[in-house]
């Protein structure tokens, strides 16, 4: 492999019950919270081309599914939600052990990283659990890719971004449904870890 693309949540640190902690702390809008994840499953694998798109079919079906304007929609996206899912990171979440060591031997060995996520606002929840964004050649997330994984065109946009052969590629992540899918539809290897999984064992397998 030349390169390695990993999923953030689940893989880069262990999410479990962050679900519930947005609920909990999103409770006077836990409805507009169940509309927005419903509309992301329906707007999963898709190609919207830019950010701009795709935030704007958000939230108009949305707005659409909850009886709101589009202009609702996105304030409470922006002013609550996103700030709130930090939030909610920094307090109860942190990078699995090894994390830092083992993307620095990557790093040593020539292999090139991206850290990919659906959710937006990436840099900001990098520093929530406390992973440095330098660690990797490219962060990015789905919307600006172009798309919700397992959006082809997203997996290889960043291919194009890391200067590498899809299929000198590999993919970590938590989910096969789009994680794997998202590999698979790009022609890159794909690797499934356990979120309760430690971090990479042995630099020397990726390396093989």
């Amino acid at each position: 492999m030349k390169a390695i693309i990993f999923d953030l949540d689940g893989t880069l640190y262990d999410n479990s019950r962050l679900p519930i902690w947005l609920i909990l702390n999103c409770i006077t809008s836990v409805v507009t919270l169940k509309t927005e994840r419903n509309t992301r499953k329906e707007l999963m694998g898709r190609h919207f081309g830019e950010s701009k798109e795709y935030f704007k079919q958000l939230f108009a079906t949305m707005a659409q599914k909850r009886g709101i304007s589009p202009e609702k929609a996105e304030r409470w996206y922006y002013a609550k939600y996103m700030p709130t899912m930090t939030r909610v990171l920094a307090k109860h979440y942190r990078l699995k052990d090894g994390v830092a060591d083992e993307l620095a031997q990557l790093r040593k060995a020539g292999i090139k990283t991206a850290v990919f996520s659906d959710y937006d606002h990436i840099i900001e929840r990098l520093h929530a659990v406390n992973i440095d964004p330098e660690w990797f050649d490219v962060c990015i997330d789905a919307p600006a890719a172009g798309g919700l994984k397992p959006c082809r065109e997203s997996f290889l946009k960043i291919a194009e971004l890391l200067g590498e052969k899809p299929e000198d590629i590999l993919v970590i992540g938590d989910r096969d449904d789009t994680d794997g899918q998202g590999a698979r539809n790009s022609g890159m290897p794909f690797l499934l870890v356990n979120k309760k999984d430690k971090f990479l064992r042995n630099i020397h397998e990726i390396k093989q």
